[in-house]
């Protein structure tokens, strides 16, 4: 190419189209959600007075979930996520009295998504970051161990949030995810040690689920 223009109009073409490829891989998207939560309770928080108890708990339930993020490039996100993990319960009787303990657990997530793109349709990824927790704790028919009243405690603690899942876009604007996520510890510790009324009992907190995700 001896022509200057000839060249400059050739640089210009390519660079526009490195432009025009960057900007497709970069955008927003947002998404709603519906999983299976459980959690893992420790049982010693749920039983700090030396009273014998007949133990039994519900550990899962359904859990929901909405979400934005940035796709900075094709390997690259950050996201930002709020998740209500569920209703779940904690019953002690013992032998005259069956108490009821609701756990209710809440929080926003804040994490890097590392992402492998297979095909411009087909990706799978991974979640790093932290999850900011809020735990509730209301007690029913309670006047034993834990508490005489059904008033709730809350709690709010700060965790690792880790996780992995895939995603497919249909049309290149909307799509479908399948995430697994460990929202960690949750929760405050209860003892003998500590006032009644003032702590939640902990637990190890993960989901599984399904989400429609829309890019804009």
């Amino acid at each position: 190419m001896k022509h200057p223009a000839v060249r400059c109009t050739v640089a210009a073409l390519l660079l526009s189209g490195v432009c025009s490829t960057y900007a497709a891989d970069s955008y927003w998207y947002t998404g709603l959600g519906v999983g299976y939560s459980r959690v893992q309770f420790y049982p010693a928080d749920f039983s700090p007075s030396p009273v014998p108890t007949t133990d039994s708990k519900n550990e899962a339930d359904a859990g929901f979930k909405g979400f934005i993020g940035y796709q900075i490039n094709r390997t690259w996100a950050a996201e930002m996520s709020y998740t209500t993990l569920g209703k779940f319960h904690y019953k002690k009787d013992n032998g005259s009295v069956v108490q009821d303990a609701v756990y209710i657990v809440t929080g926003v997530g804040f994490s890097a998504v590392p992402t492998i793109p297979f095909t411009r349709n087909l990706s799978v990824y991974g979640r790093l970051g932290m999850f900011f927790s809020q735990t509730r704790l209301t007690f029913y028919n309670s006047n034993f161990n834990l508490g005489s009243s059904s008033g709730g405690r809350q709690f709010s603690e700060t965790g690792f949030l880790s996780g992995f899942g895939a995603q497919y876009f249909f049309d290149g604007e909307s799509g479908v995810r399948i995430e697994y996520e460990n929202f960690g510890r949750v929760g405050s510790e209860c003892s003998l040690n500590i006032p009644a009324g003032t702590c939640t009992g902990r637990a190890n907190a993960k989901m599984i689920s399904a989400s429609a995700i829309f890019k804009f």
